[in-house]
């Protein structure tokens, strides 16, 4: 996040309008003095007036542009005199709103100083320790959101009141112009504008207030009781009451992700349960793919988290520091799909909740790294150093291969026992050790993990003693049996796990072929994408004539009149022939623009794109990405795969335009002025959007196809 991008937000912004607030007042201060002077004026001229009335009834009163006689000079200064009071109470409203104006510019001023330096102090703060990055914290995410809403307020009412002060400024005494009238009634409207944001802003407070409320965590599986896994409970409330741990309130059994706790509120689906208090996940495969001792290193490890110092960090701290992060997933959302007056409104507050997070970053990365090697060194004191190592490692080669089995199984539709089948799929495997097993972070909903060298490092075990553990083969029977003794009725959990994330994927399946044949369907036959415009070619010729004549009259000056240019001949001749060359370039593009016009740059077909110049279609399947610049008319880039072959050129006849090749960026080039079809020019957005459209299309029939092979 820029932080010099906040500070004009939230302070320099806010500063410039109290200035234009001072610049107001002192403004409205003039006015008053004038307005008292111009009153004892008027007063004044009055009774000068009548006693030249009853002097010389006929007289004249020079007003410079015109003269009018007494009578006519007292109505306008009766007219002056009604208009007084009302420039009067305008001044007096004027002079209420400058200082409003300072006041709450100071006032934004000092709640965005407020907000950036808090945040940077409570990030520095966060980094002496876990108790005072829960207190920074803590305090930060309950405060702040306030202090936004005031800040947007305070801007908006500024805005208003600023904007309602130069509306006043234009009134004058007199009759106003119509022009000044449109420019009052426009001020009018944007300072009602920013009032009615004001509207929004509470209507969308709950947005913003809440931005920091955290959101309860999504998972998905089936929640088991003791009476239905007695062994697991039983297993999970011994190594608690070994660590000196609380144990969970819950625990969640599925097919998919790995193991965690979490302290956050969680909404378990597809049932739509609601769990409070501190809960463990469980993927079911992997209480049959580890070994007893390796399933107590892992559900120590996540027990340890509610073991000792650490117990008030999980339960406090993280639910609340991934439920802002949640929530700014929501706000974020909340913005994307706003109008443009929510939007104003909102960004501000999304960008500083994302900047008060980065502060905390840091020290969050920190002390998670400390308590997963401690939660790993607890783990390993239950059953030793090399089962929680070998732990570590068979989960990392396991998982890819465990989704694939699962995707590929969900994909047919056809198992009702799925463990059972992913077991199968994975039976007397040889295991291979992915080349960047060290390097792997273990994946987890909420927390952040150090790497596997690291953990096996502070373990103190050989990377190659963990690997022969880690990539022993599975045994089906044996996993089958070691997954069913947990539960007291395995094979309802196994058909309901399994029944549950079919129906998902079968969901899901269906929505994305859906979206595929639609997007298959976008595009219909050839389009032909050409440049247009020949009536700009022509125009542009025919100008270029006079000038190639211009210059060849002026070359021919010292030939036909030779007695008027004896010491400006080359002069002349230069002069001309600049003239004359410029315009024959003119004449050259006009007619290169006319010959180009109705000429095919770009064919678009359901395959390729075909560009004039190039010896071969080039195949969709070899497009990268398409995008559009601006620069010396219309650029289109194609980008290329990593593997598409380099296209080759050929030559092609005067007026027919040519895509260029960057070898090195693998990029195919084409100039245009415009983008036209069937002489109807495009918006380059939609010269864009059709380009995509056939590359989407041509992506989405190869997908179904392969779906049916």
């Amino acid at each position: 996040m820029n932080a010099l991008k906040l500070i004009c937000l939230l302070v320099i912004v806010p500063l410039l309008l109290a200035a234009l607030g001072g610049w107001e007042r002192e403004r409205a201060g003039e006015a008053a003095a004038w307005l008292i002077n111009y009153q004892a004026d008027v007063s004044a001229t009055r009774q000068t007036l009548q006693t030249l009335a009853t002097q010389n009834p006929t007289a004249l009163i020079d007003l410079g542009e015109e003269k009018i006689g007494i009578q006519p000079a007292l109505e306008r200064l009766d007219k002056i005199t009604a208009e007084l009071p009302t420039a009067q109470r305008i001044n007096s409203g004027m002079r209420t709103l400058a200082p409003w104006v300072m006041g709450l510019g100071l006032l934004a001023a000092l709640i965005g100083v407020a907000a950036l330096a808090g945040t940077l102090w409570a990030g520095r703060r966060a980094r002496q320790s876990r108790e005072k990055l829960l207190q920074a914290f803590a305090l930060g995410s309950r405060l702040l959101p306030y202090v936004l809403v005031s800040h947007v307020v305070a801007m908006a009412t500024t805005v208003a009141l600023a904007l309602s002060f130069e509306g006043l400024a234009m009134w004058h005494i007199g009759r106003l112009g119509r022009g000044e009238f449109k420019l009052m009634a426009v001020l009018a409207v944007i300072a009602a504008f920013c009032l009615y944001s004001i509207w929004l802003l509470l209507k969308q407070s709950r947005h913003m207030l809440g931005m920091f409320k955290p959101e309860p965590l999504e998972m998905f599986g089936a929640v088991v009781t003791p009476a239905q896994a007695p062994a697991l409970w039983r297993d999970v409330n011994t190594l608690a009451g070994k660590l000196g741990a609380l144990s969970p309130d819950h625990i969640v059994v599925s097919l998919t992700q790995g193991f965690y706790v979490t302290s956050s509120e969680a909404h378990v689906q597809p049932a739509h349960t609601t769990l409070h208090g501190r809960t463990l996940h469980v993927p079911l495969l992997y209480l049959g793919l580890l070994s007893r001792d390796e399933i107590g290193a892992v559900i120590g490890h996540e027990l340890a988290h509610f073991a000792g110092e650490d117990t008030e960090y999980s339960l406090r701290f993280l639910p609340i520091y991934d439920g802002v992060n949640r929530s700014l997933a929501v706000l974020l959302d909340t913005l994307l799909a706003s109008d443009l007056i929510q939007e104003w409104l909102m960004r501000p507050s999304f960008l500083f909740g994302v900047f008060f997070m980065q502060r905390f970053d840091h020290a969050v990365n920190h002390w998670s790294r400390e308590r997963e090697l401690l939660a790993d060194a607890a783990g390993a004191r239950l059953v030793g150093n090399g089962a929680a190592a070998s732990a570590l490692l068979r989960v990392s080669v396991l998982q890819p291969l465990i989704e694939d089995a699962l995707l590929a199984l969900c994909d047919s539709a056809s198992e009702e026992d799925l463990p059972a089948a992913a077991l199968a799929a994975l039976q007397g495997r040889e295991l291979q050790v992915p080349p960047q097993a060290l390097e792997i972070h273990q994946p987890h909903p909420t927390d952040s993990h150090p790497s596997n060298g690291e953990r096996l490092q502070a373990l103190a075990v050989s990377p190659d003693d963990a690997l022969h553990s880690a990539t022993r083969l599975v045994d089906a029977h044996v996993a089958n049996g070691q997954i069913d003794a947990y539960f007291s009725a395995p094979r309802t959990l196994r058909e309901q796990l399994s029944r549950d994330l079919i129906d998902v994927a079968v969901t899901e399946n269906t929505a994305h072929t859906a979206l595929l044949e639609t997007l298959a369907t976008s595009t219909d036959g050839e389009r032909e994408l050409h440049e247009g415009g020949r009536w700009r070619g022509v125009l542009m010729a025919v100008c270029a004539v006079p000038f190639v004549g211009l210059g060849l009259a002026i070359m021919s000056q010292p030939w036909l009149a030779p007695e008027r240019l004896k010491s400006n001949t080359l002069s002349a001749i230069g002069a001309g022939a600049a003239i004359a060359v410029i315009a024959l370039i003119f004449l050259w593009l006009g007619v290169r623009r006319f010959k180009r016009a109705p000429q095919v740059a770009l064919r678009l077909t359901p395959e390729h794109f075909v560009f004039a110049n190039l010896a071969q279609p080039l195949p969709i399947e070899h497009i990268a990405g398409v995008t559009l610049q601006f620069m010396q008319g219309i650029w289109v880039t194609v980008e290329l795969t990593p593997e598409a072959p380099l296209p080759e050129r050929r030559k092609t006849a005067f007026g027919v335009p040519g895509a260029r090749i960057n070898k090195k960026k693998r990029q195919v080039l084409l100039q245009m002025a415009q983008l036209c079809i069937d002489n109807q020019k495009l918006e380059p957005y939609e010269g864009l959007s059709l380009m995509l459209d056939y590359v989407n299309a041509s992506l989405a029939r190869k997908i179904l196809q392969h779906r049916e092979d």
